[in-house]
């Protein structure tokens, strides 16, 4: 299996989560947050620095776990119970209809 397909281990996170909190980080730094690492004349642009700064670990993040089918599920029926459960605004004949 290859390495990017790998699970990573305790401290490690893959090339896509990098490169994603990579972006995250150039982005913040474009609008003004001061680099985390010491300037280097050769990497001098927002895209270089936040992959230096993922590179060393000075960027945290927060990783959520994935929903699978039965949470996703449950969630509908839940979001559907409170939908019931609220009064119906709007759907009064001649107000907010746009049916006729």
């Amino acid at each position: 299996m290859s390495a990017s397909r790998q699970e990573s281990g305790p401290g490690e996170i893959s090339r896509f989560r990098a490169s994603v909190a990579a972006a995250l980080r150039a982005k913040q730094l474009r609008r003004g947050s001061k680099p985390r690492v010491e300037s280097n004349p050769d990497k001098h642009k927002d895209t270089s620095i936040a992959m230096e700064e993922v590179r060393r670990g000075l960027i945290n993040f927060t990783q959520f776990p994935v929903l699978d089918d039965h949470a996703l599920s449950a969630m509908r029926d839940v979001k559907t119970g409170v939908e019931e459960s609220l009064p119906a605004v709007g759907k009064q004949e001649g107000f907010g209809s746009l049916s006729k």
